[in-house]
């Protein structure tokens, strides 16, 4: 049985891996053709993964919706109070539509002070006051991870025009 298996590996090392009566291994050493199309080969399929994983990754706006959208659905709500509102820049803002509203809360005897970016929510945070008390979902996992504001919900308490 052994025999049998030794003079199949020699049928197929002699088939497969010797067509020219050389080893492989040699054949590539000393012939830069081979190895540089092996290498080329090989460096292109590393590129082409590394920009197929960078394509697909998502970016920072998609990465802070899908935040707001989570806490939205899975949040749980409690109150707190708007003390600030700037520019991205961090200067105060006067604008009835803010680029940055900062809040605070407290949990289990813990203050958290946030920021939140609503510059792509300007309809959400019209007509908004400062020192305003606030609805805001929280994850309860993470309590500094928080929002007042998202695409379909608020816990602004809105002054009507």
């Amino acid at each position: 049985m052994i025999s049998h298996l030794r003079r199949a590996a020699h049928f197929l090392n002699a088939r497969l891996w010797k067509p020219f009566g050389e080893p492989a291994f040699y054949a590539i050493l000393h012939h830069p053709r081979i190895a540089a199309s092996i290498a080329a080969g090989i460096i292109l399929l590393i590129g082409s993964i590394w920009w197929f994983i960078r394509s697909r990754r998502p970016s920072a706006t998609e990465l802070e919706r899908r935040r707001r959208e989570y806490l939205t659905a899975h949040g749980r709500i409690t109150d707190g109070i708007i003390l600030d509102a700037r520019t991205l820049a961090g200067e105060e803002s006067l604008d009835p539509t803010p680029e940055v509203l900062v809040y605070s809360y407290r949990l289990a005897g813990v203050t958290y002070d946030c920021a939140q970016d609503v510059s792509m929510l300007p309809e959400q945070v019209r007509g908004y006051r400062l020192d305003q008390p606030i609805s805001l979902r929280y994850d309860p996992r993470h309590p500094g991870n928080s929002i007042l504001v998202s695409e379909t919900w608020s816990g602004l308490w809105l002054r009507r025009h």
